[in-house]
């Protein structure tokens, strides 16, 4: 009975994980709107936190500071939305969503204890997503369909992928975060198709990033293939190191050839993109001109600006979506910081800081921080899985840092990120059960 039981929990573990990857799309007939991890966080929402407690007060010390920071930070969530926002059904979803990343983490925390269920949950659900992903943002880009949810909704057809995404900015972050575990799927499993799939999905998913025209994510992935030299060792790093020179040199060859092509010139809108990924470093007032707009870093830096003077005067925070509100208010009054019109932070780390202030920052902070120095520190592990998700995790997470600055907002639906989170600590936790084991084991001699 116990072992149906135990069972019959990992499948909906496994089940939540699995679903979560495709932000609600996964809907069931007849219930509505729900989609299958909408419903069973619902479940999980009552019962999972509990499990984990419960292993805990037995003395379960794995990630301790990590998870107890996370913690901290969603009660700082729920405290802030109780008492400073508007009880609206779109500020509980921001809430909800929040909720929904802090099970994933815990659900992996959790399955840390059956390592082939997490090889074969992260060895399907992951590229099986990819796939879908690539499958959709291929169609996108022949037909100029997107799918109802995306910020394009049908109504100005391009030939820009937004995949399971509102805008291509947030699917380039996505694709950024994944690439790295799709590349190096070869070290978890030592199969010649797994090669050959990594090689088709990495490159399908290197045309799909660059189609978006997203830099942000361009610029992450880069940073990625950066750190890459410091996790891999032998000839595998001088490839690395390889692979990052001529990216850099077909990027610098491709930029100056696009700034040679004449005005008048159609290009399609990824070369605009790159051709104007020099803008990145029109920062300054006098780039902003009557025939062309601010410049990404232009925008971003008044966001940043604009939004400090909230931190000096919000120390402790405005709540969930309390970026979104300060910037929309300052949009209709006068503001010393002038952001364009644009109401969304595009910056994951100071959304955070607007939202739950200082402290939630450093918390958040600690969290990511742990789950770096973590990863790198086992990225030599004899566990396959450990390996696998220690070196594409600290790359991912790396480029991360910069990728996250891209979209309007990671802080809702954007569940990949805490997929990767989750990924993170169910390795550094597998890292220190079989440290723990290896220790005892010998012990015994």
């Amino acid at each position: 009975m116990n072992k149906t039981i135990s069972t019959a929990w990992k499948i909906l573990l496994a089940l939540y994980i699995g679903s979560s990857l495709y932000e609600g799309y996964l809907v069931i007939p007849g219930l509505g709107p729900h989609s299958l991890f909408s419903l069973i966080q619902r479940v999980l929402v009552f019962f999972l936190p509990l499990v984990v407690l419960y292993l805990v007060v037995r003395g379960d010390r794995r990630l301790f500071i990590p998870i107890a920071s996370l913690t901290i930070w969603l009660a700082i969530v729920g405290v802030t939305y109780l008492t400073l926002s508007p009880h609206t059904h779109y500020y509980f979803y921001y809430v909800w969503s929040q909720v929904g990343g802090y099970l994933l983490v815990l659900s992996f925390w959790y399955l840390a204890q059956y390592p082939s269920w997490l090889r074969w949950i992260v060895g399907i659900a992951l590229p099986l997503y990819f796939t879908a992903t690539m499958i959709l943002s291929l169609w996108e880009i022949r037909t100029a369909h997107h799918l109802s949810q995306s910020r394009e909704n049908g109504l100005h057809p391009s030939h820009i992928p937004t995949a399971f995404y509102f805008d291509p900015n947030n699917l380039g972050a996505a694709l950024a975060l994944m690439l790295p575990f799709i590349l190096f799927l070869g070290l978890m499993w030592r199969s010649r198709w797994v090669y050959t799939l990594s090689v088709v999905l990495g490159a399908a998913g290197l045309y799909v990033l660059y189609k978006t025209g997203s830099r942000g994510g361009e610029l992450a992935f880069l940073i990625d293939l950066l750190v890459l030299p410091l996790v891999l060792r032998g000839r595998a790093r001088l490839y690395a190191w390889g692979g990052v020179g001529a990216l850099a040199v077909v990027l610098v060859v491709a930029i100056i050839g696009l700034q040679m092509a004449p005005p008048t010139a159609h290009l399609p809108f990824a070369l605009v993109k790159l051709k104007h990924m020099v803008d990145l470093l029109h920062f300054k007032a006098h780039a902003v001109t009557a025939t062309r707009g601010p410049g990404s870093v232009t925008i971003r830096l008044a966001l940043l600006h604009s939004g400090l003077r909230a931190l000096s005067h919000h120390p402790f925070g405005l709540g969930p979506r309390g970026a979104e509100h300060y910037y929309a208010y300052w949009v209709h009054h006068p503001s010393p910081y002038n952001t364009y019109g644009v109401i969304d932070a595009h910056n994951m780390w100071l959304e955070n800081a607007i939202d739950f202030g200082w402290i939630g920052l450093l918390l958040y902070t600690v969290f990511y921080g742990w789950l770096l120095q973590g990863l790198y520190r086992i990225r030599r592990h004899d566990d396959p899985y450990v390996r696998y998700v220690a070196i594409a995790g600290f790359s991912a997470l790396s480029g991360f840092v910069l990728g996250s600055l891209s979209p309007s907002s990671v802080m809702i639906g954007f569940n990949v990120m805490w997929v990767i989170y989750g990924m993170a600590v169910s390795a550094i936790s597998l890292s220190q059960v079989s440290q723990k084991t290896r220790g005892l084991y010998q012990k015994s001699f």
